[in-house]
């Protein structure tokens, strides 16, 4: 009877951990979708347009990188409660932006990453910023800070590494710089 009852327990706690973090993946998944139909909005009025009632962010830009088949809507903020919805975007002093996002949602294509790819980055004006991949590093956040005062027209990718690691919130860090290629604004796609 008491073994029954702790194989019965186990199974609930695996069931638990299983929903946890299915619940992550569920809500980055949700998040890009019901995201879609705001950035339309953003994308016609040019306004912020909040996603659903309560949300703690709304869509600023979108990331794509087509060689890593990375397609995401960015959020204004990149704080914990952001970036489980999806990428959140930091604007420093100067200018300088920052994407952050997990490693294992909507980052986890950057396993890939090699300098010289290529990036576009979408605004609520029609604005597309083209980006390459300049350099990749790996630091430790516990003694690197990015400095987002920096000077220069620059943007930063940043999510937690390695990629396969089994633990949650470690301290290293892949970074990636990338520079312009060139701005492409509304009227010149017509």
């Amino acid at each position: 009877m008491i073994r029954g009852a702790g194989i019965v327990l186990l199974l609930g706690l695996a069931g638990w951990s299983l929903l946890q973090a299915g619940m992550v993946q569920g809500k980055a998944w949700l998040g890009q979708h019901l995201l879609e139909r705001a950035w339309s909005q953003v994308m016609e009025s040019g306004e912020a347009v909040e996603p659903w009632p309560g949300a703690v962010s709304h869509p600023v830009a979108r990331l794509s990188m087509p060689r890593l088949n990375l397609d995401h809507l960015v959020l204004e903020g990149a704080d914990g409660p952001v970036l489980a919805w999806g990428p959140g975007m930091e604007i420093g002093p100067n200018g300088q932006r920052l994407i952050a996002a997990h490693r294992d949602t909507h980052f986890r294509s950057l396993r890939g990453l090699e300098p010289g790819d290529r990036a576009a980055l979408q605004h609520g004006d029609g604005r597309i910023e083209h980006w390459t991949v300049a350099r990749i590093d790996i630091v430790d956040a516990r003694r690197t800070a990015i400095d987002m005062a920096g000077e220069g027209d620059h943007l930063l990718l940043v999510t937690c590494y390695p990629f396969d690691a089994t633990e949650p919130g470690g301290p290293l860090r892949l970074v990636a710089s990338l520079y312009p290629a060139f701005t492409e604004t509304s009227e010149e796609r017509i």
